[in-house]
């Protein structure tokens, strides 16, 4: 499966919150393919849960005005120590996002509308990851 780089924090954070319930579908259905030991290739663009987002333009933009997508892209791939065309699995990612920081967390997320809405932070993130 592909998945973008700031979509590892949304997949571990995930809690059943989303744009649509086709959109909630696909995450749960990608992040038990994950769980289960499928690789993930690692993109810098549009992936496999983007395709089910109500908000996907045929550009593969998002109509929601969130530019800053790709930022938060690259700034979850560099805090993780990853690159777009890795392959890895979900179990060489938890330890990678359980070292994520406050001050690394705000990097990639500081901008996105779920963090602002309080439903994930650093803490949450790190509690996740140990249940």
């Amino acid at each position: 499966m592909r998945l973008r780089g700031h979509h590892l924090f949304c997949s571990a954070l995930y809690g059943g919150a989303g744009y649509s319930q086709a959109f909630c579908r696909r995450m749960e259905e990608l992040l038990a393919r994950a769980k289960a030991g499928e690789y993930m290739e690692l993109v810098n663009g549009p992936d496999d849960l983007c395709a089910a987002c109500p908000h996907r333009m045929l550009d593969g933009g998002c109509a929601l005005g969130t530019e800053n997508v790709g930022d938060r892209d690259w700034n979850a791939l560099a805090v993780l120590g990853l690159s777009p065309g890795r392959r890895v699995t979900w179990a060489e990612t938890r330890p990678l996002l359980a070292g994520v920081t406050e001050e690394t967390f705000a990097r990639v997320c500081r901008d996105c509308r779920w963090a602002k809405e309080g439903l994930c932070s650093a803490q949450l993130l790190r509690e996740k990851l140990q249940a």
